[in-house]
């Protein structure tokens, strides 16, 4: 059981509204799922990172539009909220208040090693032409995770750095201030579902690349996704043998079908037993069953916006709550609280 380790924790996690903010299998089984996981154990906190995609988004449409749908795909994938606080980054100001105060406590040559600056840097885009929040990116995120004081954030192997930057961050502060403010958070990377490959077979999968099996589209669409889904190149007839080993079909098979059923169309695959299109059908017929419920969810939330503001309000304030208290250490930890201070949280 990958979630062993991690019981009566606090976990955090976020997800940018990129690309056009559908989620398909791979971001199921990548971060979803694990999330859904965690839940059962420990308290958790998801947040809509809105204000990273203004980065990158800088069109009020289609950063509207990503957002909304992202909103309606993690929810309806969810169900269960017990034991989730979920809310949108941009409805807790404090996120962006602790940004300012930890910008005073992060040198530059550690954001110089950030990946996303280093790439940006690597394609050949001038210094001068990158804009600032893609190179305060770390520091968001640190604020995102201190903010909460988890104990692990779930992340994909690309986004480790940041856990790590976020650490050494947390360690300025406390170290520059002298008091034990924020715990070092630990990243959480489970090896099984680290990477999940397209249906092309050769990388991961990805919506600009083409190569996805969608949740949420009509089923003629995932259908179709299916049935151009990557198997046994070499296998010019159903009788022919075939492998196992690379054939993305049985790769998904391993996630969505009955283990016995699966193990069963393995060995007649192995001996030329069963088609391409057999093994493909079952595979639809796999996603369609395991998101029947969340599909009907999403049809439900869809035709009912203030259940999914309700969701969201409710979700911010208990955002609220935490973030403000950690907020009301910081500020008294570095003065700015003093005599003749009046706010308070």
């Amino acid at each position: 059981m990958i979630y062993q380790n991690v019981k009566k924790s606090r976990i955090l996690s976020g997800i940018a509204p990129s690309g056009d903010g559908t989620l398909h299998i791979g971001n199921y089984l990548g971060a979803v799922k694990q999330f859904k996981e965690f839940a059962k154990n420990n308290e958790c906190f998801l947040f809509i990172a809105d204000l990273h995609a203004l980065t990158t988004i800088q069109d009020r449409a289609i950063l509207q539009k990503n957002t909304e749908t992202l909103i309606l795909n993690e929810l309806a994938l969810l169900g269960d909220l017990t034991n989730i606080t979920f809310f949108r980054q941009s409805d807790v100001p404090m996120h962006t208040e602790l940004q300012s105060i930890l910008n005073n406590v992060t040198p530059l040559g550690l954001l110089r090693r950030a990946h996303a600056y280093k790439d940006k840097l690597e394609k050949d885009l001038p210094e001068e032409e990158i804009n600032l929040g893609l190179f305060n990116y770390p520091i968001l995120m640190a604020a995102d995770i201190l903010l909460y004081k988890p104990n692990f954030v779930p992340v994909g192997k690309d986004q480790k750095q940041h856990v790590e930057i976020c650490r050494d961050i947390a360690e300025r502060f406390n170290k520059t201030f002298k008091k034990k403010v924020f715990p070092l958070p630990e990243p959480y990377i489970p090896e099984e579902v680290a990477v999940v490959m397209g249906t092309d077979g050769k990388r991961k999968m990805s919506k600009s690349l083409g190569n996805i099996i969608s949740i949420f589209d009509e089923e003629s669409v995932i259908r179709k996704q299916v049935m151009s889904t990557y198997t046994d190149p070499t296998r010019i007839h159903p009788t022919d043998p075939g492998h196992i080993e690379g054939n993305m079909v049985f790769s998904y098979l391993d996630f969505f079908g009955d283990k016995r059923q699966v193990d069963s169309l393995k060995e007649k695959y192995k001996k030329g037993k069963v088609s391409d299109v057999e093994v493909k059908n079952y595979l639809f017929e796999s996603l369609m069953r395991t998101f029947k419920e969340a599909r009907a969810r999403y049809r439900e939330l869809s035709a009912n916006p203030d259940m999914v503001k309700k969701i969201l309000k409710d979700g911010a304030q208990k955002a609220h709550e935490v973030a403000s208290q950690t907020m009301a250490e910081v500020r008294d930890t570095t003065g700015l609280t003093n005599q003749y201070s009046f706010f308070r949280y």
